[in-house]
C-alpha cells in the first residue's frame, strides 16, 4: 500500500542568500529549474515518526524525487519562487511503509486518490541579514497545519508555530560555511496528549574537499531536540517528553556536466518515556542527482 503524503505552502524570503548548491546554476539565465534524483537507502529500523510507529525491522527501499520550480522574483535584495516537489520510496519488504509526497509550495493544491494519509499547510516567511560580507543572520517563522485523514489518527491533527534564528559564517569564497540555528515549537493538536512545546538546536558544516574529483563537498550536522508534552498520555499514564540526538553526513560528487553522486548517513537516538517513540535509528542512502 501507498500511503500519501499531501503538502502546500507559502515560502516569502527578503534578502535571501543562495545556500543550496544543488539548484539551477546561478549563471543560468532561465527562471525554470528542475532536478531528478534516484537512489536506495537502507534503515535498520524503519519507522513513521507521524505517528510513532517503530517496526524493530530493518529494510531497503527504492527512492525516487522530483523537483520542479519557477522564480517569480530573483534580484539581488529578494527572491520568491512557486515549486513542485514529488517523492516516492518503495520498500522491499515494508510495503505499509512506502510514502509517495507531493509538495506544491506557495500557491495551488493537491487532489490525490487512494489512501491518503496527511494533509499539510505551510507558511514560513524568512528574512536574511547581511552582517559582513562573510557573516549572515536569518530569522524566520514557521506555521503549519496538519490534517490526519485516518479514523486512528485524527486527533494528531495540530497547528504548530515555530519562531527560529540562524547564524552563517562563510569562509572559502562561499564555498564553505558553517551554520548555528535554534528554534522554540508549540504545538496544538486536537487530541489533549499530543500538544506540546519544545525547543531545538542545530549545527552544521560545509566544506569543499576537492577529492576524488574538484567539487565535492563534504556536509555534516548535528541537532539536539527537546519536547514536553502538556496533558497526561494515557497509555503511560504521565506526561510524555522526549529527547532527540540526530547526527547526520554526507558526501556530494560531481561526476559528468550537471550529474552528481551523493552518500549519506543518518544516525537518530530517539529517547522518551513513551515506549514507541524511543528508539535509534541508522540510515544510509546512496543516489544520482540530475538538474536540468
Amino acid at each position: 500500500m501507498i500511503q500519501r503524503l499531501a503538502v502546500f505552502g507559502l515560502a516569502a524570503c527578503i534578502g535571501i542568500f543562495g545556500l543550496s548548491m544543488d539548484a539551477a546554476r546561478a549563471d543560468d539565465a532561465s527562471p525554470w529549474s528542475l532536478g531528478l534524483k534516484a537512489g536506495v537507502t537502507y534503515d535498520d529500523n524503519v519507522v513513521l515518526q507521524q505517528t510513532d510507529v517503530k517496526t524493530g525491522i530493518g529494510d531497503s527501499s527504492a527512492d525516487l524525487e522530483l523537483n520542479a520550480g519557477y522564480k517569480l522574483i530573483d534580484t539581488r535584495t529578494s527572491s520568491l519562487s512557486i515549486g513542485y516537489d514529488f517523492a516516492q520510496n518503495l520498500h522491499a519488504k515494508l510495503k505499509n511503509f512506502n510514502i509517495q509526497n507531493h509538495n506544491i509550495s506557495i500557491i495551488g493544491s493537491t487532489q490525490l486518490d487512494g489512501a491518503n494519509f496527511l494533509d499539510m499547510h505551510a507558511l514560513n516567511p524568512s528574512v536574511l541579514v547581511s552582517i559582513t560580507p562573510q557573516i549572515f543572520v536569518r530569522g524566520a517563522y514557521l506555521y503549519m497545519g496538519t490534517s490526519f485523514l485516518t479514523a486512528a489518527t485524527r486527533n494528531r491533527s495540530a497547528s504548530h508555530h515555530q519562531p527560529e534564528a540562524q547564524f552563517f559564517y562563510f569562509f572559502d569564497n562561499t564555498r564553505a560555511y558553517v551554520l548555528v540555528g535554534a528554534n522554540y515549537q508549540i504545538e496544538d493538536a486536537n487530541g489533549a496528549e499530543f500538544s506540546y512545546k519544545g525547543y531545538a538546536l542545530t549545527t552544521s558544516l560545509q566544506v569543499p574537499v576537492d577529492m576524488p574529483v574538484e567539487g565535492t563537498k563534504l556536509t555534516a550536522s548535528y541537532t539536539y531536540l527537546s519536547r514536553n508534552y502538556d496533558n497526561i498520555t494515557a497509555s503511560i499514564g504521565a506526561r510524555r517528553y522526549e529527547r532527540r540526538s540526530t547526527l547526520k553526513a554526507g558526501v556530494t560528487i560531481p561526476l559528468i556536466d550537471r550529474l552528481s553522486a551523493t552518500v549519506d548517513y543518518k544516525f537518530m537516538d530517539r529517547s522518551s518515556n513513551l515506549p514507541t517513540a524511543n528508539y535509534s535509528e541508522n540510515v544510509i542512502s546512496a543516489a544520482l542527482h540530475y538538474d536540468f
